[in-house]
């Protein structure tokens, strides 16, 4: 588990959002994954990452090592 409070981001949600959807229409109900601030010390290549958003589903990706 990682925390960050939202008022130390570098941009705001709304600075994203708005950079995004300057090459990307955005639609009612899509998502924009913020991420984090650093990358946990606990997550290791080979680990898995699950985001799960109750009645949308559930995004998996597997940690890998930078080249």
């Amino acid at each position: 588990m990682h925390s960050f409070p939202t008022g130390n981001m570098l941009f705001s949600a709304a600075e994203v959002i708005s950079d995004v959807s300057r090459t990307n229409t955005m639609s009612p109900r899509d998502v924009v994954w913020l991420g984090t601030d650093e990358v946990p010390h606990s997550v290791k290549p080979g680990d898995l990452i699950e985001i799960e958003i109750t009645g949308i589903g559930v995004l998996r990706n597997r940690v890998v090592a930078e080249a």
